[in-house]
């Protein structure tokens, strides 16, 4: 009888084995609350997050990866006018910079759903804050992130005559609100997790998005009981001038 088996010591070691990923090594310094699970990675400079994966970590990828980095508008009231990479000399300059003319001569396509340019073309004025202007391509990380360093508070992104903002149709509209029960313990009237999201059934000339209206206990619609804007809260009064109608302002991230 013959048997074959793999020889352990000379097997490829797995990759949570071979991977530098923090917690997975012998000594693990939040093990005992003594320390973060990055920080050794972090300090010694292997990685820059806990699970920083590289090409050369990954079996029969390359050694070295490229690296890009997204110039995106400043500014959305002005026309694009070019780009000034002035401070990208010697091995800082980008071996590629892909631009919303390279995109338009290669032939990409994005779905319909995307709609609009991907990248902002020149002497155009970007459809929103932050479109991407252009895409700079590096052959290695440290020509990277010595690159970002060198535009962190440069002007990239050159500008010509103002526009004011790009006038369009909405995009999207979704309401989110959940409309609770009459009690705590009763079924939600409305939750986005159990009906779906809400989007409007139209919109007005003045792009107000007209809401559909839910049958709830109270008699309102829908928009009226999630109590969304100055429109609302005088629809609110309107309707019914005994009705209390509260208004308060808060603050998020």
């Amino acid at each position: 009888m013959l048997s074959v088996s793999r020889l352990a010591s000379a097997q490829e070691p797995e990759f949570l084995a071979r991977e530098t990923l923090p917690g997975r090594q012998s000594w693990n310094p939040a093990a005992t609350g003594a320390g973060r699970i990055d920080g050794v990675v972090k300090v010694t400079g292997s990685k820059l997050y806990a699970a920083d994966f590289r090409a050369a970590d990954l079996p029969g990828w390359p050694a070295k990866t490229t690296h890009a980095m997204v110039i995106r508008a400043t500014d959305g009231t002005h026309i694009y006018d070019g780009l000034d990479l002035s401070r990208l000399t010697g091995a800082l300059k980008p071996a590629v910079v892909v631009t919303a003319e390279d995109l338009a001569r290669i032939g990409t396509r994005v779905p319909e759903f995307y709609a609009g340019d991907l990248f902002c073309p020149i002497r155009r004025t970007p459809l929103y804050l932050g479109q991407p202007i252009a895409l700079l391509i590096f052959e290695d990380f440290d020509s990277f992130d010595q690159a970002r360093l060198a535009l962190r508070d440069a002007t990239v992104v050159k500008y010509g005559e103002e526009t004011g903002p790009v006038t369009r149709p909405p995009y999207a509209a979704f309401r989110f609100t959940r409309v609770a029960g009459p009690t705590p313990d009763a079924p939600d009237v409305y939750s986005p997790v159990k009906n779906g999201w809400v989007s409007p059934g139209k919109f007005q000339n003045t792009e107000r998005p007209i809401w559909a209206r839910l049958p709830i206990p109270t008699g309102l619609g829908y928009a009226e009981a999630a109590g969304y804007g100055e429109d609302i809260r005088a629809e609110l009064a309107a309707d019914n001038p005994a009705r209390l109608v509260l208004e308060r302002q808060f603050e998020t991230q």
